[in-house]
């Protein structure tokens, strides 16, 4: 079964705020507030993106939560969290820690994402699942040979056959087109940008090596006209991915579950599109094979109720935001943002203000995405008061305050007064 890359929000569709921050509701344009972003120093708004999963910037900027050491290490693991909560960052997070250095003893993660879309329903079978799952495998699999060439050059005649063989059954679309991408433009970006922008380890190869590696690739026999059953192409990659690249399990990391209406509004739909794939869990892991799901918070008590076994043998946490980590969340950005020049809007606004980032941090619903939503306000007030000059004062501030609060009169939120000296 063929499928192609899908595009999902992060965690969960829509969000208070992201109307007005594409509007001109406060009298000011996208061009001057980027000539303003300019003006101090940031060469891109760091704020803009609500939806982490089309962030692709997300991995320069990810914050080091605690419950990422909680589920960290060979075992099933649950992370739940409601919409704008972190679970698509903390995905991010985890794939990242499995490509730590430049061997194969580590865990190989698989992103897994259902693709509702192309299935066009919400009960997908087990093999629609196996199908989905060694397709995204595959494409991480490339991905990664491009950026480790050396893996390859390592394996012997057969496993590179086999290899060769793994990445014609489940890619979506013919190997030899992808290698090509990489071909012409002498680099990874243009498969980067198809597949996944957040795909991104450190010290990638010279263009001489990237060519080495997609001639050699491409001169082996395809074996795409002869496709197995979903469960044959699955039990192979994961041959491929122990046995012959030596890796040390592997992870299959399950995001996207709040991606369609239908399962982001009703949480038995949500559980039950999953209840063919849970229970290969415990024959997963005997095969050093673990799912760690990234889930909306609303799931927790049906995945319990339907799946009581399993959650007691596996590790659930529940991602929780502090003042001080939502503080770093922008502090991260605009570190990035300003490419190092400095990491805390307090370098961009009047002496007037202090700590601007756990200030507007105890206003918010305590989530990410609330934190983007009034930091970005707070940018949009200033360019509305003082154009593209300028620094942030503190009337800024209390004008994107109050108008976070109009925005959620229901909300739990802080109620205190600002006090600026």
């Amino acid at each position: 079964m063929l499928f192609l890359p899908f595009s999902y929000p992060g965690d969960g569709a829509g969000a208070k705020g992201t109307e007005f921050l594409t509007s001109d509701a406060i009298g000011a344009s996208e061009s001057i507030l980027r000539a303003w972003l300019d003006w101090l120093g940031l060469r891109f708004n760091p704020f803009q993106s609500l939806d982490a999963a089309a962030d692709t910037r997300l991995g320069e900027y990810l914050v080091e939560h605690e419950v990422l050491a909680s589920i960290w290490g060979d075992w099933n693991s649950f992370v739940f969290a409601p919409a704008g909560g972190g679970k698509t960052a903390l995905r991010v997070r985890t794939s990242q820690a499995c490509w730590v250095g430049q061997a194969t003893n580590h865990p190989f993660p698989i992103s897994y994402l259902p693709p509702f879309l192309l299935w066009l329903h919400t009960h997908p079978s087990l093999d629609e699942h196996l199908a989905a799952i060694s397709q995204a495998g595959a494409i991480r699999l490339l991905l990664a040979l491009l950026y480790r060439p050396h893996w390859f050059f390592a394996l012997d005649p057969q496993a590179r056959r086999a290899l060769r063989q793994s990445l014609d059954w489940n890619l979506p679309g013919p190997l030899d087109y992808w290698l090509m991408q990489a071909q012409e433009s002498q680099s990874l970006a243009p498969l980067l940008e198809i597949f996944d922008p957040t795909f991104m380890l450190p010290d990638p190869p010279d263009a001489s090596t990237l060519l080495h590696l997609c001639d050699a690739l491409g001169s082996l026999a395809s074996a795409r006209a002869s496709l197995p059953s979903p469960k044959e192409c699955w039990r192979q990659l994961v041959d491929l991915l122990l046995t012959s690249l030596g890796f040390r399990s592997i992870y299959i990391l399950i995001d996207g579950l709040d991606a369609v209406p239908e399962t982001a509004t009703n949480t038995e739909t949500a559980v039950g599109c999953l209840s063919t794939l849970l229970p290969m869990i415990d024959r997963w892991s005997e095969q050093h094979i673990f799912v760690k799901g990234y889930f909306p918070e609303e799931v927790q008590s049906p995945l319990t109720t339907r799946f009581p076994v399993l959650l007691e043998r596996s590790y659930a946490a529940t991602i929780r935001w502090t003042p001080a980590l939502l503080a770093d969340v922008v502090r991260r950005r605009v570190y990035v943002a300003s490419q190092g020049a400095f990491g805390s809007l307090d370098a961009v606004a009047s002496p007037a203000t202090r700590d601007i980032e756990t200030t507007l941090a105890k206003m918010v619903i305590p989530l990410p995405r609330e934190m983007l939503v009034l930091t970005q306000r707070v940018l949009w007030e200033h360019v509305a008061r003082d154009g593209a000059t300028g620094t942030i004062l503190p009337e800024d501030i209390d004008a994107a305050v109050a108008w976070y609060r109009a925005q959620s009169p229901s909300a739990q939120i802080s109620t205190a007064s600002i006090a600026w000296s």
